[in-house]
């Protein structure tokens, strides 16, 4: 692995309470479960809005927003891009603060629970360009951070978000297999 640029987008745990369905046996039953995501904090907003509360005087209210994007690419000499369709957001002092967790990133560990990955990737979609600029282009290194399923046959599997049932039983989705011989730096986050 070689020395790539670092990503100056913070990596962001955040989840959701929420119901899923699951099969025991020949039975299906709702259950209570919590959606992580691991995403890159690409912007932040602070809005205030006055509200005529029926009064003589006009309430503030503020409301912060984080931005977040699920990878960010760079091609050598361009500064860092993503996809600003695949862009959620999550908004409300109180949430934030309640579902979300900023990782930092550790060059070497023994436990690979959460890792940002770093990869040639032809895959990426988010920058309209002419024919003879599409023509000069060159494989984009991407960032991606995610939990880690395993290695295998000179693959790395790696998801985007899991959920979590009551009984401690772990689902994965948004599975993304990358080759290890495009694999340029992996880094884990706690």
């Amino acid at each position: 692995m070689i020395e790539a640029t670092k990503n100056p987008f913070s990596p962001v745990e955040m989840w959701d309470d929420t119901m899923v369905t699951v099969k025991e046996g020949e039975e299906k039953k709702r259950v209570d479960a919590k959606r992580y995501r691991i995403r890159y904090l690409v912007g932040e907003s602070e809005d205030k809005r006055y509200v005529d509360g029926g009064s003589e005087d006009i309430a503030e209210l503020s409301e912060k927003t984080l931005f977040l994007s699920p990878a960010v690419h760079r091609l050598a000499g361009d500064p860092f891009h993503y996809d600003h369709s695949r862009v959620e957001s999550i908004s409300g002092k109180t949430r934030i603060s309640e579902r979300t967790k900023e990782l930092n990133r550790h060059p070497a560990c023994e436990d690979h629970k959460t890792v940002e990955v770093i990869f040639e990737s032809p895959g990426v979609e988010c920058c309209a360009m002419s024919k003879e600029q599409a023509d000069k282009m060159s494989v984009p290194l991407q960032y991606m951070a995610g939990y880690m399923l395993g290695k295998s046959e000179g693959m790395l599997k790696v998801a985007l978000s899991k959920t979590v049932v009551d009984d401690d039983t772990e689902y994965y989705d948004n599975i993304h297999i990358i080759p290890e011989s495009t694999i340029k730096q992996m880094s884990c986050l706690e």
